[in-house]
């Protein structure tokens, strides 16, 4: 099976993947949860799976948020409302090239309706077991690039990041990545590096804010 992206540095990517998997391996973390917020084609999400579930010693859970349908909005900071080529059929191909995946949840919706509708945890069905699961170990944030966006989903995913927690953001030149490096900050994540395209945060500290488990 061959996946499309229509981005770069996939390579940092799957390190830091394989890395968290490593990391949380070791802390014998039983349960890994990951998302990705903007899956389009999926090989974002091909690539955390590929590369978390053969160094990770526990179950692995992975969610794509994605509306597809065509939907009119502002990608980016100052930006008027367009359609991009995200439709029904690119969304009927990424549910086809991951039919036989375990443990992942691909949910099609806005991000704002998905942090309504999952504030208190994603749902998997798995070995006759269900699992209600809020502790994220890595994001990946591509989705709008809008400032105001990223930032709301930085502030959810943050309350819920499991201690040594990956972010990852995409296109990070095409908004103010100081204002979410601030904001993440606020709930123990530093700077870690970053490419052209990439940069990664990590939680390092425990700070006051409640984690929603």
């Amino acid at each position: 099976m061959t996946i499309e992206g229509d981005s770069r540095e996939y390579d940092l990517l799957s390190s830091w993947a394989e890395r968290t998997a490593k990391e949380f391996s070791k802390n014998k973390e039983e349960i890994m949860l990951t998302a990705e917020i903007g899956v389009r084609k999926g090989l974002a999400t091909k690539l955390i799976m590929n590369y978390i579930r053969p160094n990770y010693s526990g179950l692995h859970f992975h969610i794509g948020i994605d509306p597809y349908g065509d939907l009119m909005y502002p990608h980016y900071d100052n930006s008027k409302p367009t359609k991009m080529d995200y439709n029904e059929k690119m969304f009927a191909e990424v549910k086809k090239d991951f039919a036989e995946e375990p443990r992942f949840n691909l949910l099609n919706m806005p991000d704002d309706i998905f942090f309504e509708k999952y504030y208190y945890g994603v749902e998997f069905f798995y070995n006759s077991k269900q699992y209600v699961l809020n502790r994220y170990a890595l994001v990946h944030f591509d989705g709008p690039h809008k400032t105001t966006d990223v930032l709301t989903e930085t502030v959810f995913f943050a309350r819920r990041a499991a201690m040594g927690a990956v972010f990852i953001y995409d296109d990070w030149k095409k908004y103010n990545i100081t204002v979410i490096k601030d904001a993440a900050k606020e709930f123990g994540f530093e700077f870690m590096s970053n490419g052209q395209r990439k940069t990664i945060l990590q939680k390092t500290k425990q700070t006051w804010h409640q984690n929603l488990d």
